[in-house]
């Protein structure tokens, strides 16, 4: 698994690796199955949800007050990163770089708190296709076929606004984060 991610050298290497490993069941990035559709219970549907935090919540990496658990969260970070074989300056840096990484996705996804008061955060109903414009570097229709399946009629795109960030995450952060993240 270290060998497949250190050779992720670009956003459409990383969004392949993201598809084969959900495939597998290890997508860490987002969750992804069946639910019952809100609107229809009768029926399931395939929803795709925010993820890759690495701590509880989203109010982790962005309340003042919980600035001491993300401090030892990036040093824990940096210890899994040296486990992993990673040299230990390097390893600080790049823990440096995860949290930063997770801070982003924080930011684009919603906290426990918001998503328990307001479940219908979770239902966005969309096509493939229209999913596909609005995640341009990360293509669900190849998702769908990586998992195996056909592609459905409409999924849940829950939390559009952190699949977007992933998206924009795909072309415009460093490769090098991406590889330290996914370690």
């Amino acid at each position: 698994d270290l060998d497949a991610i250190d050779a992720l050298q670009d956003k459409d290497a990383i969004a392949g690796y993201i598809r084969s490993t959900a495939a597998k069941g290890e997508n860490v990035l987002f969750g992804f199955g069946p639910e019952a559709d809100f609107k229809n219970s009768s029926m399931n549907m395939a929803y795709a949800m925010q993820g890759g935090l690495g701590l509880p919540d989203t109010t982790y990496y962005t309340d003042a007050g919980k600035a001491d658990k993300l401090k030892a969260y990036q040093a824990h970070v940096a210890k899994v990163l040296e486990l992993s074989g990673v040299a230990a300056a390097d390893a600080a840096r790049q823990a440096e770089d995860v949290v930063k990484f997770e801070t982003r996705l924080a930011k684009a996804s919603k906290s426990s708190v918001e998503l328990s008061r307001n479940v219908s955060l979770y239902y966005n109903p969309v096509s493939v296709a229209d999913a596909d414009k609005l995640t341009p570097n990360f293509s669900w229709s190849a998702f769908f076929n990586a998992q195996g399946i056909t592609a459905p009629e409409t999924f849940s795109l829950a939390i559009p606004a952190f699949h977007q960030e992933v998206s924009k995450m795909l072309g415009d952060t460093d490769p090098a984060a991406w590889r330290a993240y996914l370690r």
